[in-house]
């Protein structure tokens, strides 16, 4: 019997720990938008508008920024309120 609580209290932890690691990215992205929306209020924000593809994924490569997500990492890779003022609005990339 003891073994088996051991058992289910080590999946609990497995899942938390994987839980929480998938959890983390989306954080810093949420992060970002938040930043950018603080610098320009008005702003309406989807991945597109930084990264080359509409819904990124991280495995399978295609995370890379536009010239507007290069532009930000270029000034800072933390990128703060400041930075996004810096770089200016995402508008101003668009072709």
């Amino acid at each position: 019997m003891k073994s088996t609580n051991l058992n289910v209290q080590f999946i609990i932890a497995a899942a938390a720990i994987f839980v929480a690691a998938s959890v983390v990215p989306a954080s810093a992205s949420l992060k970002q938008i938040k930043l950018y929306k603080e610098a320009f209020p008005d702003a309406k924000l989807k991945c597109i508008e930084c990264h080359v593809d509409e819904k990124p994924k991280k495995d399978d490569g295609q995370h890379e920024p536009n010239d507007y997500g290069k532009a930000v990492l270029s000034t800072d890779k933390e990128p703060t309120v400041d930075t996004y003022k810096k770089v200016g609005a995402i508008e101003n990339f668009k072709k």
